[in-house]
């Protein structure tokens, strides 16, 4: 099961996945039961997964958080992110994104 998937609390990076799996949802209204958009749904799960443990590996213990992830890390990036960006859906340098905040 998925986590909520409102853009406001999730990176650029994921937000495009995201965003392709309700695409492929409302292009294939009865593929999705028989798993058409199951890649969609597998890449949009691993990068909220990475995601989470981003902001546990960054989660100060003791002191009220500051941190504001806008963009996920390259590190923390899923296969599929990968893939959109040699194709060209996502650029490496992105200004004011609307972010989650931390």
């Amino acid at each position: 099961m998925l986590p909520d998937l409102s853009p406001h609390l999730h990176t650029k990076e994921c937000n495009i996945l995201i965003e392709f799996l309700q695409r492929c949802h409302q292009e294939k209204p009865l593929g999705k039961m028989v798993g058409q958009c199951s890649y969609w749904d597998e890449a949009v799960w691993q990068c909220t997964k990475k995601e989470r443990i981003w902001r546990r590996d960054n989660n100060p213990r003791y002191k009220s958080r500051v941190v504001e992830l806008r963009n996920l890390p390259e590190q923390y990036w899923t296969p599929a992110l990968f893939k959109l960006k040699d194709e060209g859906f996502i650029n490496s340098e992105i200004p004011n994104s609307n972010g989650c905040k931390l």
